[in-house]
């Protein structure tokens, strides 16, 4: 497969999944809404590491294993959730202008955004059937080979970082032109909706 057309395909099917709206977008855009662009960063790495996660689970045949102990997969869900529901919270009160100065509140350490992260992916059902699913389909673990191992990892950091620089640069731009505070606070119920939304679908799977 290394670099073969079924690479192609797995490239190209990723991106169409990375590019569908889900929580882990709507947690990106709307840490970009709270606090900028520079306040996603960390979140983004922790969404990738997430899905480097089940990339290496789904061909080592370790999900199978992962699946005969669903409460750590529980767990993770609830802590995704929770950030959902708290992020949700935040937006839905937060301040109707985006004075740098008024967020502190919500100024998080790195570790802390990349686990936010990593929660959300893992818990996601969206990555949970790509990985699980589709990727057998396509990899058969029992033939994966270092080089075609680096090069699947290397195409699940350079679409998710693509499609994360593209919804965070459209994030910021639609921040800057938002003007007024009833724009702003209608603006920050949907996203905060949106989230809860998000919460409540990861919740139910």
């Amino acid at each position: 497969m290394f670099f073969g057309w079924d690479f192609f395909v797995f490239v190209a099917a990723l991106s169409v999944a990375t590019i569908s709206p889900g929580p882990g977008l709507a947690a990106i855009v709307a840490t970009v809404f709270a606090g900028g662009a520079h306040r996603a960063i960390w979140f983004c790495v922790g969404v990738i590491v997430g899905d480097l996660v089940w990339l290496t689970l789904s061909l080592s045949g370790l999900a199978l294993i992962a699946q005969q102990i669903p409460i750590v997969f529980i767990v993770i869900r609830w802590v995704g959730v929770a950030y959902l529901i708290y992020l949700a919270i935040k937006i839905w009160r937060s301040p109707t202008d985006f004075d740098e100065t008024t967020e502190g509140p919500i100024e998080k350490s790195a570790a802390t955004r990349i686990l936010s992260g990593f929660s959300i992916t893992m818990g996601n059902p969206k990555a949970m059937l790509f990985y699980m699913a589709l990727l057998p389909s396509l990899v058969n673990p029992g033939s994966v080979s270092i080089p075609m191992f680096l090069s699947l990892m290397f195409a699940v950091v350079a679409v998710l970082a693509t499609v994360f620089t593209i919804y965070v640069l459209a994030a910021v731009k639609t921040r800057n032109v938002l003007t007024g505070s009833q724009s702003v606070r209608k603006f920050n119920r949907i996203t905060a909706t949106a989230l809860g939304g998000a919460a409540a679908w990861i919740a139910t799977k």
